[in-house]
């Protein structure tokens, strides 16, 4: 029989149930470990016999092919991107598929995986962000010819499905509320990302060389080494600043006294001031960063102004912010225009000039 009991796997794993399936005659006979009921190993062992076959260019594994796609996907992403793939490696890809080789992977396993997370609890979002980093090794392994390219696009879940409701900035006088509950150690990351609109990343990893006290100014090297230049947004970041500037000359601008490195996230901080604060919702490193730019289109501040101050590569990701802004900025607009419409309907008097 082509599909059959695992020798080993079938009595040492109780309630899990794995399958060898055969492929093959002779030294070319290959032997897969299939983990399902029966009819879905008949399923799967009937979808590998009517693929077409291909003259194979290597025979790694899945599990062979993570160190090197690591080594060069590190050279490409941030720190905390990199760990994130590492994880959905350690925790998904390997246990399930890493014996297998690309080209045994077929529609029906994505489908398994997608409603086994689903089953977890696990968000549809968090499901394709899975996939997206499955999909990166498998076209890293097809482009670097270390495998076939899939027959077959990897499947998600619909932007409708994975699209998030829009994030409720926090108002200036929360953030302000939040502030003082702020231990001093954290105090000036708390400010790069609440009162200059800074990413996580960006924010830990300031250096004193990128403030310019002349110019009241910073220097970021955001996404992609991109550099931007920030002015100085507020009279209190202004203050922060120079006071960092009269205790350090070089290095970073805050750094963990444990490890003497900069801080990874200050994500505990956070929570805990927010609390102190009265906040409900759990306060976050991107909530700072998204009610700095909600503050600055509610303001009036030019688009594309804002596009270069946040570090957007696409005027569209900036533009989203301006489709959420809250009820009173609109409200102002309007009031805005009708006192300008207005303005003109109102005839300026004709002075006459009377002569004596």
């Amino acid at each position: 029989m082509s599909v059959r009991p695992h020798k080993t796997k079938y009595k040492s794993y109780p309630g899990k149930t794995y399958w060898t399936i055969d492929i093959g005659y002779g030294r070319n006979r290959e032997h897969i470990t299939f983990e399902g009921t029966y009819e879905a190993a008949c399923q799967y062992e009937k979808e590998i016999r009517s693929t077409p076959k291909k003259e194979k260019v290597y025979n790694e594994r899945i599990k062979d092919l993570i160190l090197p796609f690591l080594e060069a996907y590190k050279q490409d992403v941030s720190a905390r991107t990199y760990e994130d793939c590492n994880t959905t490696i350690d925790n998904h890809l390997v246990p399930r598929w890493g014996l297998l080789r690309p080209d045994q992977l077929t529609m029906q396993h994505f489908t398994d995986f997608k409603t086994e997370l689903e089953a977890e609890g696990i968000s549809p979002s968090t499901i394709n962000k899975h996939l997206s980093y499955i999909s990166k090794i498998l076209k890293w392994a097809a482009a670097n010819v270390r495998s076939e390219e899939l027959p077959f696009r990897v499947p998600r879940y619909s932007r409708k499905k994975t699209t998030p409701d829009p994030v409720k900035p926090l108002t200036r006088r929360q953030v302000n509320e939040i502030y003082k509950h702020i231990q001093p150690p954290y105090q000036f990351i708390f400010l790069l990302m609440a009162d200059m609109g800074l990413r996580r990343q960006e924010a830990m990893t300031v250096k004193i060389q990128d403030i310019d006290e002349r110019f009241k100014a910073i220097n970021i090297r955001g996404k992609g080494s991109k550099i931007r230049r920030i002015p100085f947004m507020t009279d209190r970041f202004e203050q922060a600043a120079l006071s960092v500037l009269e205790l350090k000359i070089d290095g970073y601008a805050t750094v963990n006294p444990e490890t003497e490195k900069p801080y990874l996230n200050i994500r505990k901080e956070l929570i805990r001031a927010g609390k102190a604060a009265g906040i409900k919702r759990k306060v976050g490193h991107h909530l700072l960063r998204h009610s700095f730019a909600t503050w600055c289109a509610e303001e009036g501040m030019n688009p594309h102004a804002l596009q270069r101050i946040m570090g957007h590569s696409s005027i569209e990701t900036t533009n989203k912010i301006y489709t959420h802004v809250g009820s009173d900025f609109i409200g102002k607009e309007v009031m805005r225009m009708r006192e300008k419409k207005n303005e003109k309907k109102i005839k300026k008097p004709h002075l006459y000039v009377v002569k004596n």
